[in-house]
């Protein structure tokens, strides 16, 4: 392993120098996991380092699966699963799996995600009489969301004792632990949390972790909040060597909890500490960094670096602009058929398509789909979280946990065993009032004197039947997991449900959903043969969006957030209008730092451009911000001129020209111009998952996700598309 032929100066220097305490601060296309994959090969095959005694963090499964097998190479070792490398919640997962039960759970716990998460508020709502579907439930989920990403629990929290409301949202929160704890079951955020209440709480366990790793690394520094740090902090001793590689340019997670502060201010805590700036860019060409770097330098909030790169200038960045939404839409797919022409190593998985919302992605889809090019839409719903994935994970759960009522509620008449809603509420509440989880209390009933019908009973015991059957094998261990599973859902009659759903192609796409989760758990054990099921069943909690992105020769389509760390040869980023990038809810929560955030998005969409980077809006009407489009201030600040010698209209209003505005304030008035519909006289419609819409151009639809006023629709004739739910095409069926 020769370090100074494999890398440039400073990525050596950062590789090799050895300061205790080390930042790195990577620009975009600047190898940033090369140098820590090398500098964690470094530590072990130059300084002798045992590599037990180095623990890595990454933000990805994706990430540190692929820093294992490259680190493992660079030093010659056939094990790759050798090496601590893991994102934050899979290390506190494998932690608790040893040190939980001093919370009172079993080691068996299981991990809920985040709709295992709502269908146990919506119990909680059960025992509290409150109906599932009332606002305070949809409050309170926020509520516990919020509270855990600061890293709270319910005795942490301090609220106004004269708000009725905050009460009750406390009390939800309250329930909500003990529904948890009686399940054995933790949550997403939970993970970490109660990994630092061990850690902090418990001496014993303390000591037997204080001396554990010497060498701690993080990867995507910037995008750590407080409690992940806290969990740092806990795992070093005052000897243990700090390195943390991160671009404070690239934060772009606040809203989840992210916290600058903590990649900025480090040097603060740990000292001395040495910073060294890798600005050396590997991806993209000087046009596209010259750009990159003058809008990101508005930005006050940073450690300054200019990228630079030695990959020539490259092509101009196309600035277009449009009159309607859907001319943005067919550029964009006239432009990719153009490229394809031209371009003889051409690959739709070349191209990206990048956007601020997710609705944007309409007329691009569309448009897509009248030309015939296959594409994906990454960071929508997620292998993990469709339909038939979740019944299959939900039984594969009740295999190992019987106390996981939510996966019992939600598979107890998948397929269909003719048991209503009123039986499940008499299973519920008996199953309560004997202190059991459903299951148990089912499994012996003969002890209790109950009111659920015979033939409720016997449906449930087949399933039981099958279900113990399988629980034996996975235990003997004597045939491959996911066989036995395959078996059992065949068995069940779930593989026929799947066959018959709707119609014919969607029954072969949810058979081929099921096929892939039971390949997925051959693979899984295949690659990591000292995993248990239980492990297994722990990955799909924690898998991210990007984990599922493939090679697939398509055309992505995603939001920014979900290219972070990507990269591709033709970068589309569509929407570059004010209010809609930079956001104006962002703008208008945030004021300042909401800029801040929004410019570094814009600056994470451009660097992902290897090759060309072709930015755009139109001048429609834009139902998400209700005025016509202007141009975003991110185009003047990024020194960019549309082509044909257009002079954008920045301007709100003749007398107020954006670029005069306070960027710390920004001014907001939009005026209606004559061909915008008002929606002041529209009426307001209400929309729940399930209800049925009907749209004047794409027919009859299902409403499948519901967030503020977007909703997404599974349209017969047209798939998923993102609407507002107030356009005025949109009507609602009546049930």
């Amino acid at each position: 392993m020769n370090l100074k032929e494999e890398l440039n100066e400073k990525q050596y220097q950062a590789v090799v120098d050895d300061s205790q305490y080390l930042r790195i601060i990577a620009g975009a296309g600047s190898g940033k996991t090369r140098v820590l994959t090398f500098r964690i090969a470094h530590l072990i095959q130059d300084e002798g380092i045992e590599s037990s005694r180095i623990l890595a963090f990454t933000f990805t499964n994706k990430v540190a699966n692929e820093m294992k097998v490259r680190a493992a190479k660079l030093i010659n070792q056939d094990e790759p699963r050798r090496l601590n490398i893991s994102t934050f919640h899979s290390w506190c997962a494998r932690f608790l799996r040893q040190e939980i039960g001093g919370l009172g759970l079993s080691r068996s716990f299981a991990i809920l995600d985040d709709e295992d998460q709502k269908r146990t508020i919506k119990l909680v709502a059960d025992e509290m009489g409150i109906a599932r579907n009332d606002d305070i439930v949809k409050d309170a989920l926020k509520f516990i969301q919020y509270k855990k990403m600061e890293g709270k629990l319910p005795g942490d929290v301090v609220i106004d004792s004269r708000s009725a409301k905050s009460k009750q949202l406390l009390e939800f929160f309250v329930r909500y632990e003990k529904k948890k704890n009686s399940m054995n079951s933790i949550d997403f955020d939970d993970l970490i949390i109660y990994s630092v209440r061990i850690l902090k709480t418990n001496e014993e366990v303390r000591i037997r972790w204080d001396n554990k790793y010497d060498y701690i690394l993080v990867d995507e520094f910037q995008d750590t909040n407080d409690i992940q740090f806290e969990l740092l902090t806990l795992l070093a001793k005052r000897s243990t060597s700090i390195y943390v590689v991160g671009d404070p340019d690239q934060t772009i997670y606040t809203w989840r909890g992210a916290n600058q502060k903590v990649i900025l201010d480090i040097n603060k805590i740990y000292m001395p500490m040495k910073t060294i700036i890798l600005d050396q860019n590997y991806r993209s060409t000087s046009t596209i960094l010259s750009a990159s770097n003058e809008l990101i330098s508005y930005n006050k909030e940073r450690v300054k670096k200019d990228l630079f790169t030695l990959n020539g200038v490259g092509d101009p960045i196309d600035l277009n602009r449009f009159t309607k939404s859907d001319e943005e839409g067919r550029y964009v797919v006239n432009t990719i058929c153009e490229l394809k022409k031209r371009d003889p190593y051409f690959h739709y998985g070349d191209i990206a398509v990048l956007y601020r919302s997710s609705y944007l992605s309409l007329k691009v889809e569309n448009a897509l789909t009248n030309r015939r090019i296959a594409y994906k839409v990454y960071g929508g719903l997620k292998f993990y979280q469709r339909k038939v994935v979740k019944d299959c994970l939900a039984y594969f759960r009740l295999m190992v946990n019987e106390d996981d009522d939510v996966s019992f509620e939600r598979i107890i008449n998948v397929p269909r065993r003719k048991i209503g809603d009123t039986s499940l509420i008499l299973i519920k509440t008996e199953a309560e009032k004997a202190g059991l989880s459903m299951i148990k209390y089912l499994k012996s009933i003969q002890d209790y004197q109950t009111k659920i019908p015979s033939r409720v009973l016997n449906s449930i015991n087949d399933l039981f039947k099958e279900m113990t059957i399988t629980q034996n094998k996975l235990t003997e261990n004597l045939e491959a997991y996911s066989e036995v599973l395959n078996s059992f859902l065949q068995n069940i009659g779930y593989i026929d449900y799947v066959q018959l759903m709707d119609n014919e192609d969607e029954g072969r796409e949810n058979e081929e959903n099921v096929e892939a989760l039971i390949e997925d758990v051959r693979t899984f054990l295949k690659q990591n043969p000292e995993s248990s099921f239980i492990d297994y069943l722990e990955n799909t909690a924690i898998m991210s969006a990007q984990d599922e992105i493939s090679d697939t020769d398509c055309v992505t389509l995603m939001t920014i957030h979900t290219a972070k760390g990507l990269e591709f040869k033709y970068v589309f980023l569509i929407g570059l209008a004010e209010a809609v990038f930079p956001n104006a809810r962002a703008l208008d929560e945030r004021s300042s730092s909401g800029l801040e955030e929004e410019r570094r998005l814009c600056y994470v969409a451009f660097t992902r451009a290897k090759k060309h980077l072709y930015l755009s809006y139109n001048e429609d009407y834009n139902y998400a911000t209700t005025h016509n489009n202007i141009p975003s201030r991110f185009i003047k600040e990024a020194g960019l001129k549309p082509k044909n010698n257009f002079v954008p209209n920045y301007n709100h209003s003749s007398s107020t020209p954006l670029y005069r505005m306070d960027l710390d304030k920004p001014e907001r008035i939009f005026d209606r111009k004559v061909n915008t519909v008002d929606l002041s006289d529209l009426k307001k419609v209400e929309w729940s998952v399930g209800d049925v819409a009907i749209h004047k151009t794409f027919g009859e639809g299902k409403i499948i996700s519901v967030e503020d006023d977007i909703i997404v629709v599974d349209f017969v004739n047209f798939g998923e598309k993102t609407l507002m739910g107030n356009h005025p095409f949109l009507t609602k069926k009546n049930k």
